[in-house]
């Protein structure tokens, strides 16, 4: 409790640092303590490039209610096997146990060759044909070059294939194994939403 009020912690390291999400119907006050505490405000466009670093997918931008688990990647957190039914069970069971787990697509991480950051949206091309496209893109501090997360066809999944955004005289990228940037477990980040 704090200032009378209760909060409710639970740790998320989804940004790829340890962290902590912080519930409380007092959040100003909560601010207020981290601040005094020695704790930095986290903006939206750096908790953007954290999350874009770490791999992790944001609903409505990398998938939405067409996307199974399975195709972001996040089966591990968002699939219980165990269980009782829930919606969309049928497909990821049938994916699973007859496709062995392929999907048709694969969220992917994507390292730029060159300086320009690639637009969401943007078409990813193999050998003339259109693979997929670029869902989230950032300039990465902690690789000094453009990374972005897009969907690909799965025979181009695999890291090291090599793509071109937007054409075929388009920027160069290779799929690259996600996360872009493992935890660093000496900094910890206060993230008010």
């Amino acid at each position: 409790s704090l200032a009378g009020g209760q909060l409710i912690l639970v740790r998320d390291d989804g940004l790829g640092v340890p962290g902590f999400d912080i519930y409380s119907s007092i959040g100003e006050e909560v601010r207020r303590a981290l601040a005094q505490a020695g704790a930095a405000r986290l903006d939206d466009s750096l908790a953007e490039v954290l999350r874009i670093e770490a791999g992790r997918p944001l609903f409505g931008v990398d998938m939405n209610t067409e996307t199974i688990p399975l195709e972001a990647g996040i089966e591990s957190r968002a699939i219980s096997f165990s269980k009782g039914c829930y919606v969309g069970q049928e497909i990821v069971v049938r994916v699973v146990s007859r496709g062995h787990g392929r999907v048709a697509r694969k969220l992917v991480g994507l390292v730029l060759d060159g300086l320009r950051v690639p637009r969401p949206g943007e078409p990813l091309f193999v050998d003339g044909h259109q693979t997929g496209r670029v869902t989230s893109a950032t300039w990465s501090p902690a690789l000094n070059r453009p990374i972005a997360l897009g969907y690909v066809h799965r025979d181009f999944a695999e890291p090291d294939h090599r793509v071109f955004v937007g054409g075929e005289s388009g920027d160069t990228a290779t799929v690259a194994q996600l996360p872009f940037v493992t935890p660093d477990s000496e900094h910890l980040v206060a993230c008010p939403r």
